[in-house]
């Protein structure tokens, strides 16, 4: 319906954002990743493979990638645990949040 659809660009314009505030630029499949974690931060590497329509191979490399690079991060183990979305990960971003106070 129409919260889904709202709910949907909002995310967009979310999973962006991270992207650009790391300055590197997300694949359309590391975007849908970052959607589907914000949906389910319980989500399995598994499922994601499957939603996004990858192999889990394939899954486990850009999750590490993303981990990586800082956009995400796992909380607590691979069983159990959850996926936290980071969103201010530049320390540019901070200092010029510090300076303005």
């Amino acid at each position: 319906g129409v919260e889904d659809t709202a709910q949907k660009t909002t995310q967009k314009k979310v999973v962006e954002k991270v992207g650009e505030k790391v300055g590197e630029k997300l694949t359309e499949n590391r975007q849908r990743i970052i959607g589907y974690m914000m949906q389910n931060k319980n989500i399995s590497a598994k499922e994601l493979a499957e939603l996004v329509g990858i192999s889990q191979r394939k899954m486990e490399k850009n999750i590490s990638w993303l981990k990586e690079k800082g956009f995400i991060r796992r909380i607590g183990p691979d069983k159990g645990g959850h996926w936290e979305i980071v969103n201010d990960q530049t320390p540019k971003t901070r200092t010029y949040m510090d300076r303005e106070r």
